[in-house]
C-alpha cells in the first residue's frame, strides 16, 4: 500500500504541488536551516523529495517525519537511511508533540481523509499551532471524476487487492471544498488559502508572515478565514 501511495505522488502531482509552495515559502523564512514537520507521513517519499531538492539548492534543512504506526516507520527506515536530514518519529496527528511555533513548515499529504470531520478539524488546528512559518496540507477533493479517476488508475497501475479496494474508498471518504471551508471554521484557523490543483489535488495553504508581520499572499483579494481559486 506505502507503494501506491508513493506512485500516486508521483504520478498525480504530489511532489511538485509541496515543492512548488516550499519555494515560494522560502523567501519569508529564516535564513538558517529551516525544519519542516511531515505528519502522517507513511514511507516519508515526501521528505526524500524535499531533501533531496534542498540539496540541489545548498538550503540547509532539518525534516521530522511522524507517524502513528510503529510498524509504518521500520518500512520507512530504510528509505531515509542516505538522508541524514530527515528524522522519523512516533506521534499523534491529534496531538502534534512539539511546542507552539515550533516548526518553519508543516505539511501533511493525503492524510486528511483518513480522519472524520472532527478530527480533522482538530489535526488543523494542531497543525497551525505548531506550524511557525506555514503550513501545506494537500489531499485529494471528493467529486465523481476523481471517483472515476481512482477506479481506472488502481484497475491499470495495481495489482494490489488493497489498493484497488482502499483507493476508490478514499476519495469516497474524502471531503469537498465546501467541507474543508467549514473544517477550516471549526478548527478556528485563520489566513487559509484552498487552492485547486490539477488530479483533483486540493491543498490548503497557510501562507508565512513577511517582515512586516503582514501575511505574505501570493493571491489578490482581502484576507478571510478561507480564500477558494480554482
Amino acid at each position: 500500500m506505502l507503494a501506491d501511495i508513493r506512485r500516486t505522488n508521483r504520478r498525480f502531482g504530489g511532489y511538485p504541488l509541496v515543492l512548488g509552495y516550499l519555494r515560494r515559502f522560502l523567501p519569508h523564512l529564516p535564513s538558517g536551516p529551516i525544519t519542516v514537520l511531515d505528519v502522517a507521513t507513511a514511507s516519508a517519499d515526501i521528505p526524500r523529495a524535499i531533501a533531496s531538492w534542498a540539496r540541489a539548492h545548498h538550503r540547509p534543512i532539518r525534516i521530522v517525519a511522524l507517524d502513528l504506526s510503529e510498524d509504518i516507520l521500520t518500512l520507512a527506515k530504510s528509505g531515509i537511511a542516505s538522508y541524514p536530514e530527515v528524522t522519523l518519529m512516533r506521534g499523534n496527528a491529534l496531538a502534534l508533540p512539539f511546542p507552539d511555533r515550533a516548526i518553519d513548515v508543516v505539511i501533511c499529504g493525503l492524510a486528511l481523509h483518513h480522519f472524520t470531520f472532527e478530527d480533522g478539524s482538530r489535526v488543523l488546528r494542531e497543525i497551525d499551532r505548531v506550524a511557525r512559518g506555514g503550513f501545506i496540507v494537500n489531499d485529494i477533493g471528493r467529486s465523481w471524476g476523481a471517483y472515476l479517476g481512482a477506479l481506472l488508475d488502481t484497475r491499470l497501475f495495481t495489482r494490489s487487492r488493497l489498493a484497488r479496494h482502499d483507493g476508490p474508498l478514499s476519495v469516497l471518504r474524502a471531503f469537498t471544498v465546501s467541507e474543508m471551508r467549514a473544517m477550516i471554521a471549526a478548527a478556528g484557523v485563520h489566513n487559509v488559502d484552498i487552492r485547486r490543483h490539477p488530479w483533483f489535488r486540493i491543498a490548503l495553504v497557510r501562507w508565512p508572515d513577511g517582515p512586516s508581520g503582514e501575511t505574505v499572499r501570493q493571491t489578490r483579494g482581502p484576507r478571510a478565514a478561507a480564500h477558494v481559486h480554482e
